[in-house]
């Protein structure tokens, strides 16, 4: 609860051009591509909040601000903090047990729509009745 609690008084007191604008020294340069596998290798400790008004999402570590995209109407292009001179990577028992955990969401997401596709299919080959084919 403490955690909560601090991030959320942080977070408010964040104005809406420290969430847009990059904070300049020990940050990245912007980049356009995908940001996730990015950030997640560095930060993987961090989590995403999105602020839709803003077109913007950002990932926090604790309550620091790590990682900044935007996106919608704005050009797509992010940015992230470097990292700090203590960075140890994610632990390879957490790092596989992350992929597992998104590899069961993939495999559970591709049965539900495959059973949907099967179930649609077989309700359009039932025959109704005799058909006369002319």
């Amino acid at each position: 609860m403490q955690y909560r609690a601090s991030f959320s008084v942080r977070c408010a007191l964040l104005q809406d051009h420290e969430l847009i604008e990059r904070p300049g020294k020990g940050w990245t340069p912007w980049k356009e591509g995908p940001v996730d596998l990015e950030i997640d290798r560095v930060w993987w400790a961090a989590r995403v909040l999105h602020f839709a008004k803003l077109n913007v999402s950002c990932w926090f570590d604790g309550s620091d601000l790590v990682a900044i995209e935007h996106w919608g109407c704005r050009r797509p292009k992010w940015c992230m903090k470097n990292k700090p001179k203590d960075w140890q990577p994610l632990p390879e028992i957490y790092r596989k047990a992350r992929e597992e955990e998104k590899q069961a969401q993939v495999d559970l997401f591709r049965a539900r729509s495959n059973a949907r596709a099967l179930r649609a299919t077989a309700s359009r080959q039932e025959t109704h009745g005799p058909h006369t084919v002319l």
